[in-house]
């Protein structure tokens, strides 16, 4: 009985047993790929690409005509001024901002 209890001990500890690991993995898809036996993914062709910009094209228009459709966003912004000797000044300021145009105009500042 004490056997039997040792083989299945010693068959677990095999089974959790991590494989062997390299020091370091494949460092690209095509290595990766390579590991895996799988085939390397075919660079896109011409009509793929145009689809995939065409498709975001389509998704940005729908976006915008969306935002359109939101009200206007306010917030308080903040002005700071000097007089001519030296005293500052600082106000809040209303803004109203439509939200198509913080999307259309993101990074370009």
């Amino acid at each position: 009985m004490f056997q039997y209890i040792m083989d299945v001990y010693n068959k677990i500890i095999q089974a959790l047993k991590s494989p062997k690991t390299l020091a370091s993995g494949p460092n690209t898809l095509s290595e990766l790929l390579e590991q895996f036996a799988l085939p390397p993914t075919p660079p896109p062709t011409k009509e793929v690409v145009i689809k995939t910009y065409q498709i975001k094209e389509t998704i940005a228009a729908v976006e915008i005509d969306l935002l359109k459709m939101d009200p206007a966003l306010e917030y308080r912004g903040g002005q700071m001024w000097y007089d001519k000797d030296g005293n500052k000044y600082f106000d809040f300021v209303p803004c109203v901002v439509r939200p198509e145009v913080l999307y259309c105009s993101y990074g370009k500042n």
